[in-house]
């Protein structure tokens, strides 16, 4: 309790002095020391018991060591003496040309026959692409000539009622009779509702004895 009790009072204390400008220091543990580190003076002149293997264990490993040592040996032997200069021809430079010679020549052949049928490849697809280019501008073609029908239908139908609405315009020739037919026959579009939403026409115009009122809906 005492030593708890002293803890606390230096905790204290410490608070009380520490300030912000303060130097704060904070030691950093490693998990496991760094290889560049020596050896610790408790384990410099210590030595590992040697690990000693089972009777049985330790002859058959010999065993496998002797075996694998005996098979090696062999194929470095087989090796030797394949390769030796011993058992190799005379190399012939004429020979040796003519083989290069004979191999050039394969690979020649082998690269027409490639090139060939890249060709053949090649002149299919470009006459396939002609096709395909020649049958779309075919239907492009029919679409605009379409088009162009449609309008022209369109503007000649235009023309032909204007024609047919130039039959009442009013020339030069015309023009004293529509006058005369203008004053001898005048057009009030003037008119009158009465309370039950009744259209009478005319304002200066005198209506006859009876008079057929014209029913007006809610819309007009």
């Amino acid at each position: 309790m005492l030593k708890a009790l002293n803890n606390f009072k230096l905790l204290s204390m410490t608070c009380e002095t520490f300030s912000p400008n303060s130097l704060y220091q904070q030691s950093v543990r490693w998990g496991r020391k760094p290889l560049w580190f020596p050896t610790a003076k408790s384990k410099l002149f210590r030595v590992s018991p040697r690990k000693r293997l089972p009777k049985e264990e330790e002859v058959e490993k010999r065993r496998l060591y002797n075996s694998y040592r005996t098979q090696v040996k062999s194929i470095k032997q087989y090796l030797e003496e394949k390769y030796s200069l011993e058992n190799q021809e005379a190399f012939d430079e004429e020979k040796h040309k003519m083989e290069i010679e004979e191999d050039f020549i394969q690979c020649s052949e082998i690269n027409d026959k490639w090139n060939e049928e890249i060709k053949k490849s090649r002149e299919e697809r470009v006459e396939k692409e002609l096709q395909e280019s020649i049958e779309d501008a075919k239907r492009r073609l029919e679409k605009r000539l379409k088009i162009y029908a449609e309008q022209r239908e369109t503007a000649e139908e235009a023309v032909r009622q204007v024609k047919e609405a130039s039959q009442h315009f009013i020339t030069p020739d015309k023009l004293d009779a529509a006058i005369e037919y203008a004053i001898n026959n005048p057009v009030d579009y003037n008119f009158a509702l009465d309370l039950d939403g009744n259209k009478i026409r005319g304002r200066e115009t005198k209506p006859p004895s009876k008079i057929e009122p014209e029913k007006i809906s809610a819309k007009a």
